[in-house]
């Protein structure tokens, strides 16, 4: 057995207040009754958990409801303004928005899924649901295709081991095979795309950035709508577009060493 896949002590009660504070989230705020439906648990015991998440001064109570407080804001804050990347794309990610019109996102990676750094919002941008923060599946994201193709197979191995392949739209890839192809011709041309794979309607473009070492450390991805992405721009100057925004973060990521 691999060092990081030893078997670790983990306590349940942590893990429950951790659903119940996703539960939460993904409400947008509930009362104590529609908690303890959407986790099957006693009411008593997700009353227990609000009340000392509460005391703690990450829930707030309003009209019978609660939600989670703007305590978490200072550790979303925290987190993102200590991350190198974030720095060093900020800028060329709305420089490339501003100039394209479309939305334009840096994504990182942390415990086998993508995560949103950086969102740059163009003239035309796409209302969606990726925003910072969010966490995304490599395997329907040309960001995270983008990076997985530059990881050792056994990683690529382990990530599709712990999240699986599930299918967002009809077009996502979700047999392990046609993903490491698809992974092989991204490493091969540079460029990976997300067809409609995690949202009909939507193509995205994806490049890996690089770090000082030469490891791949994020992406950086333009989407917007399927059938005007392409058909309004030549797609050789999009590519050259996003490499040079890529290029750009790299050397960000050098001179703020």
């Amino acid at each position: 057995m691999a060092a990081d896949e030893t078997p670790r002590r983990t306590l349940e009660s942590v893990g429950k207040a951790f659903d119940v504070v996703e539960t939460l989230w993904e409400e947008d705020g509930a009362g104590v009754t529609a908690v303890a439906e959407a986790l099957d648990l006693p009411k008593s015991t997700v009353h227990a958990h609000l009340a000392t998440l509460e005391s703690k001064g990450f829930v707030a109570r309003c009209d019978g409801e609660y939600r989670l407080s703007l305590r978490f804001l200072t550790f979303g804050e925290h987190v993102r303004q200590a991350e190198p990347l974030f720095h060093a794309a900020r800028e060329p990610v709305d420089d490339l928005a501003e100039r394209t019109g479309e939305r334009v996102h840096c994504t990182t990676e942390q415990n086998g899924l993508g995560i949103v750094l950086q969102v740059g919002e163009g003239s035309r941008s796409l209302s969606g649901d990726v925003t910072v923060g969010t966490h995304v599946y490599h395997h329907c994201s040309a960001g995270g295709k983008a990076m997985m193709a530059h990881y050792p197979r056994e990683r690529v191995d382990a990530i599709v081991d712990r999240w699986g392949l599930p299918a967002f739209t009809d077009r996502t890839i979700t047999d392990r095979g046609a993903l490491l192809e698809e992974l092989a011709t991204v490493r091969e041309e540079g460029i990976a795309f997300n067809r409609e794979e995690y949202l009909r309607g939507v193509l995205a473009v994806g490049v890996p950035v690089f770090d000082e070492a030469e490891q791949v450390c994020g992406a950086v991805t333009i989407a917007g709508p399927a059938r005007r992405l392409y058909s309004e721009r030549d797609p050789e100057a999009l590519h050259d577009a996003l490499l040079a925004t890529a290029n750009t973060v790299e050397v960000n990521l050098v001179v703020s060493d």
